[in-house]
C-alpha cells in the first residue's frame, strides 16, 4: 500500500471542479491509481483536508501516477509525495497510542419491514456523529483514550472538527441515468489505543463506513505529541 499527499490550489479552475464534486474527484483518483489495481487486500481511499492549506491524501494498493492531478490542480511548486505504507502498518502493536484523523459518512439503516432492505439515513447532529464512531471502535481494533477533564458529556478523546454535506449527481451508466447523492461527510480527530493490531491494519487499508469512493473512510495516524 502507498500513501500519497498532494497540496492543492483552490483558486485553480480544475481544483474547484474536483473539490466541487466527489464524483469528479473519484474519477480522477481512479485514473491516477489505474482503477485501484494492485497486490494486497487494500482498496483505493482518498480524503481532502482543508485548513491553512488544502491537501489530497490518497491510499492505493500500487504507487499512483498523479501527473494529471498535480498539473491541473496542484499548488505552485508542489509534487506528489508518495510513501510506502507498509512500515507503518508493520509497526502497529497492541498498547500503542496514536493520534488519528478520519473522514467518514456516519449513517444508519431504518427498518422497512420483513424482507425489505432498510433505508439508509445520515446522522445529522454532532453528538450522533460522534457516537457513531464511539460505538464501533471495538470492532476496529482500537479504543479511544479518555480525556483528562471534568466534562461529564465527554469520556473519550474523539471530537468532530468539521462537517460537510456535499450533494452531487452519481452517474448510473448501466441504467442510463443518474441519481442524487447526499453525504454527511464528518471529520474526526482524537487519540486511540491499539487493542488488536491485525484488525486495525485491515481497517486502515479497507476504510471505515460507507461512501468510500467519495472521500470517506480513510483514517491516518500520527505520533502523539506529548507535553
Amino acid at each position: 500500500m502507498f500513501l500519497t499527499k498532494i497540496d492543492l490550489d483552490p483558486t485553480r479552475r480544475a481544483t474547484r471542479r474536483y473539490l466541487g464534486s466527489p464524483q469528479v474527484m473519484h474519477a480522477v483518483v481512479m485514473k491516477a491509481t489505474k482503477g485501484g489495481q494492485g497486490e494486497g487486500p487494500g482498496r483505493v481511499l482518498w480524503r481532502v483536508d482543508q485548513g491553512v492549506t488544502t491537501s489530497l491524501y490518497l491510499l492505493s494498493p500500487s504507487e499512483p501516477d498523479c501527473t494529471q492531478l498535480v498539473t491541473e490542480a496542484g499548488a505552485a511548486g508542489t509534487q506528489a509525495r508518495t510513501l510506502d505504507y507498509s512500515p507503518l502498518l508493520d509497526r502497529l502493536a497492541p498498547g500503542q497510542l496514536w493520534a488519528f484523523r478520519l473522514t467518514a459518512n456516519p449513517s444508519y439503516s431504518s427498518p422497512r419491514g420483513p424482507g425489505v432492505r432498510g433505508k439508509r439515513y445520515g446522522h445529522v447532529t454532532v453528538e450522533q456523529q460522534r457516537q457513531w464512531l464511539v460505538s464501533r471502535t471495538a470492532g476496529y481494533g482500537f479504543e479511544l483514550v479518555p480525556v483528562a477533564d471534568t466534562d461529564p458529556d465527554r469520556t473519550d478523546s474523539v471530537v468532530v472538527v468539521r462537517r460537510e454535506r456535499p450533494v452531487f449527481n452519481r452517474n448510473r451508466p448501466n441504467e442510463g441515468g443518474h441519481d442524487r447523492v447526499t453525504i454527511n461527510r464528518t471529520v474526526y480527530e482524537g487519540v486511540l489505543h491499539v487493542t488488536d493490531a491485525e484488525v486495525l491494519r485491515r481497517v486502515l487499508v479497507t476504510g471505515i463506513g460507507r461512501s468510500k469512493a467519495y472521500g470517506c473512510g480513510l483514517m491516518t495516524l500520527a505520533r502523539v505529541r506529548r507535553g
